[in-house]
């Protein structure tokens, strides 16, 4: 199929489909966030959210793949931490974040990340109104940052874990 290049896309680990829906609505909702990134192209001027519907994200509910890798002008907004929950259940880091820039993530929880909950490397993303959870890593099991400058807001930072250094997180070569 051809990128989507503008407005919002949709995804629902219950009633999506990734093989026959456009992704355009609830009613067409794409079923994992993997997809949804890849069937997206965000530019400056035509940032791309991407909706996630209450529900667990994961390999064992909607073979759900980690680590959600995030391009820039792309947004991922959940329905509240409450609610929208990425697990990546000890498999790998949740979500990546690599030189990425006008990427703001909002409204999730991510937990079971086993190489960090959230990993940053360069950009400036916003991250608001989350939790992040249940996480481990060698450095930084909740957030690793490395020569970025994210934008945090709201964050609850909670029973992460490290083996090395910054259980909660890990901060080089940063200014969050």
């Amino acid at each position: 199929g051809c990128l989507i290049t503008e407005g919002a896309v949709y995804v629902d680990p219950v009633s999506g489909n990734d093989d026959l829906n456009d992704g355009l609505s609830w009613e067409a909702a794409f079923y994992t966030i993997t997809h949804a990134i890849a069937s997206v192209v965000g530019t400056e001027s035509s940032q791309i959210d991407i909706y996630l519907a209450e529900g667990d994200y994961s390999p064992s509910t909607n073979g759900e793949t980690f680590p959600l890798e995030m391009i820039s002008y792309v947004n991922l907004i959940g329905q509240g931490e409450a609610v929208t929950i990425l697990n990546a259940e000890q498999t790998n880091t949740v979500i990546s974040i690599s030189n990425c820039i006008g990427t703001i993530i909002n409204n999730i929880t991510v937990i079971g990340g086993s190489n960090s909950g959230i990993s940053i490397s360069g950009g400036t993303p916003a991250l608001q109104d989350m939790a992040i959870m249940d996480n481990a890593g060698d450095y930084g099991g909740g957030i690793l940052l490395s020569n970025s400058d994210p934008i945090l807001e709201r964050i609850i930072i909670r029973h992460n874990s490290a083996e090395l250094r910054g259980g909660g997180m890990y901060v080089w070569q940063s200014s969050p």
